[in-house]
């Protein structure tokens, strides 16, 4: 279905924000390190990032159960390359674990992560890469191989940072999270904004939710819902019969 044209922001070029509600196809944020004058303090209502803070969600997938644990780090990666030079930014680490019994005991590691975050001076929060392995297992639950395909950092092999959460989300916008071709082409469209939405951690006003895709597998759909000063609380994955759903946010 074709969406309607539009006229860009001026001011919101200026920054490289995408604010291009209505685009065919996904905006590419252009960056600019003289953007990003404190890109450790990420502190974007619904994508904050304060250091020490963990979350746990519950996840569903095709019929398995898996805990994810994310926590935000005090370490900063600072030997970018390319346009990404001198660029600081905020390493978060993400494992998943596996739950066969779906009541959120972690039994096997199945991805081991760590991801690159900066927030720039308008107050879009940035992705500059991850560093990922995912494991497998025999029936014995011995690991019996790694694979590291989907790691990515800006700058090296041509890959370009994207925005995971905008300062001013508006429905419609649509752009890149992460590019590097073949590797890391998730994209997210703006479908609500000002929403409700309720959870087991109680009840949230003035929430965000986005569409996530990726060109790698096109039927793979992810509507994720941010709320204020929380962040992600419920994934809803139709296309894998799953989602996910934040448990606990604590402070180390």
């Amino acid at each position: 279905m074709q969406r309607p044209s539009f006229l860009p922001l001026a001011a919101s070029l200026a920054l490289g924000v995408p604010l291009l509600a209505g685009a065919a196809t996904p905006h590419q944020p252009q960056f600019r390190i003289d953007n990003f004058h404190a890109p450790l303090r990420i502190d974007n209502p619904f994508s904050a990032m304060k250091p020490g803070t963990r979350t746990v969600t519950f996840e569903l997938e095709d019929g398995e159960c898996k805990v994810n644990d994310v926590v935000v780090t005090n370490t900063a990666k600072r030997d970018f390359e390319g346009i990404y030079a001198g660029l600081t930014a905020r390493a978060v680490s993400d494992r998943v674990w596996s739950d066969p019994t779906c009541k959120g005991k972690r039994t096997l590691l199945l991805e081991n992560t760590t991801d690159y975050y900066g927030q720039d001076n308008g107050g879009n929060v940035w992705y500059f890469g991850e560093k990922t392995v995912e494991y497998t297992y025999d029936d014995a639950g011995h690991r019996t191989s790694s694979d590291t395909a989907g790691s990515w950092i800006a700058g090296n092999d041509g890959a370009l940072a994207g925005i995971v959460m905008l300062a001013k989300p508006v429905v419609g916008q649509f752009y890149r999270q992460e590019f590097l071709a073949g590797e890391a082409e998730d994209e997210a469209l703006v479908v609500n904004v000002g929403i409700h939405a309720s959870t087991g951690l109680g009840d949230f006003s003035g929430c965000v939710r986005t569409r996530e895709t990726t060109e790698l597998s096109p039927g793979d759909v992810e509507y994720k819902t941010y709320c204020p000063n929380v962040g992600t609380v419920r994934v809803e994955a139709p296309s894998v019969h799953g989602g996910a759903e934040l448990v606990v946010i604590t402070s180390l």
